[in-house]
């Protein structure tokens, strides 16, 4: 017969075989003549409880990450009941969890520490979740908060890639001067902590070091990256600063393969590249903040495969996404076996942890085999030189408003949906990375941060 564990109050009188038999009532296994079990005081369960080996043991072999598996991971959290039913490029930043190359399954430990080490990260995260939720479900718009803005530096560019949309822009504007673009990158600092400085070609502008070391230096931007072909990086040292420079360098590469007399492709850059791409690893902190964005067509499937060896090979990040005509995806290519292998080994890979590949399996699934998604496109609001952000997006060519006149994002999409109504659920037609990211972030955010930790 179990023990019982000591009592603080009192039995009370005996009850008559009736009422006894009535009451059902068992204190462990064994009948009780009260009608409830003895239960003991908090203070002498508490005290019991820490004298039982038993618990003792559980207690200091239950692994931290069976908590924040269930806290991240599980897909079916209390939170979700207020889900509704089910670039750039491929550079947005996606939810990231650091761990060691060789942890399939994350320790305790580890978790914990990465989540002191990386404390603003996990608490702007939650924020902007509460934050959608309540936009989404209380004020009933698809119009999220900014994660991270999209600053077009300029509209120039040295090379002449067909897929570039800033070749000739529908939608042009003049660059700013120095101090007034710094002045603009303070208001976006105001509404996110993150920056990605693109163009046409940013390496092209003369103060393009002056104004990534404002956005970390003086306006304290947590993540500024930037996107380049890597032609000039060379010429701009100043970027690998370790105080003022980028905290993240994108290098936009589609062949590893040169390709001679045609001086304005990237294939006719590339041994330009490789040797701007050895500089920037030895001056970044460490190859992993470097990434390598692809753009895949029909023609460079097998260089695609040959640049993801290759970073796997380098420590560099890849990251991919297909080429669009017109807003809308080669379909052709989900007909196309080369395309098909390309695509699972990606995955693999990037399930495997085999080596550093943006994204999650389930997004890369999306991303590449044209999966449906509901785009929230002021998740990554794109600003123009001049200041002119486009709502929602930039491949509608409307402009909602001016940051320098508006003064910030949250003025500029007002305006935008009293001057064009609300987002339009324009599902599954861009496919661009950061498009997708929004869709899981905002739809998904419990079942992302869980494939992310895994």
């Amino acid at each position: 017969m179990a023990e019982s564990l000591p009592s603080c109050s009192k039995p009370r009188a005996e009850l008559t075989p009736k009422k006894r038999k009535k009451a059902k009532i068992y204190d462990g296994g064994r009948e009780r003549g009260h009608p409830r079990p003895h239960r003991p005081c908090a203070y002498v369960r508490n005290r019991e409880r820490a004298r039982t080996p038993a618990l003792q043991k559980s207690k200091l072999e239950t692994p931290a990450v069976s908590i924040a598996n269930e806290f991240w991971g599980s897909t079916e959290c209390s939170l979700n009941r207020h889900r509704s039913a089910l670039e750039c490029d491929a550079t947005y930043p996606a939810l990231y969890w650091p761990l060691p190359a060789d942890s399939q399954n994350p320790s305790g430990l580890q978790l914990l520490r990465g989540l002191v080490r990386h404390s603003p990260f996990v608490l702007k995260n939650f924020t902007h979740y509460f934050q959608n939720l309540y936009r989404r479900e209380l004020r009933h718009t698809n119009v999220v908060a900014p994660y991270a803005a999209v600053f077009y530096t300029t509209h120039k560019c040295n090379l002449d890639c067909f897929y570039c949309t800033q070749k000739e822009p529908d939608v042009f504007s003049d660059e700013l001067g120095t101090r007034e673009t710094i002045k603009l990158l303070g208001i976006i600092r105001r509404e996110t902590d993150s920056i990605l400085f693109t163009g046409g070609e940013p390496l092209l502008r003369a103060d393009i070091e002056e104004l990534v070391a404002a956005a970390r230096s003086e306006l304290e931007f947590r993540s500024v990256l930037l996107v380049t072909n890597g032609t000039l990086l060379h010429k701009r040292e100043g970027l690998f600063d370790p105080a003022s420079g980028l905290h993240g360098l994108i290098v936009s590469l589609d062949s590893l393969t040169p390709i001679e007399g045609e001086p304005l492709s990237k294939p006719g850059n590339v041994p330009r590249v490789l040797e701007n791409l050895q500089l920037a690893r030895q001056r970044m902190p460490k190859p992993g903040d470097i990434t390598i964005s692809t753009v895949i067509e029909e023609w460079n499937i097998a260089e695609i495969e040959r640049i993801l060896d290759y970073c796997g090979e380098q420590g560099f990040v890849f990251a991919t996404q297909t080429a669009l005509n017109e807003k809308m995806p080669n379909l052709r290519l989900k007909q196309n076996p080369r395309y098909q292998a390309l695509v699972a080994k990606i995955i693999e890979r990037r399930r495997a942890k085999a080596q550093a590949i943006n994204g999650t399996p389930r997004l890369l699934r999306t991303v590449l085999e044209f999966g449906d998604f509901q785009c929230f496109p002021t998740m990554f609001p794109r600003v123009y030189p001049n200041g002119d952000v486009f709502y929602p997006c930039e491949p509608l060519k409307k402009i909602g408003g001016n940051l320098l006149r508006e003064g910030s994002f949250r003025k500029v999409f007002a305006r935008g949906r009293k001057l064009y109504g609300e987002i339009p659920e324009c599902k599954a037609i861009c496919h661009l990375f950061g498009n997708v990211v929004s869709s899981y972030y905002v739809k998904d955010f419990w079942g992302l941060a869980g494939d992310t930790i895994r």
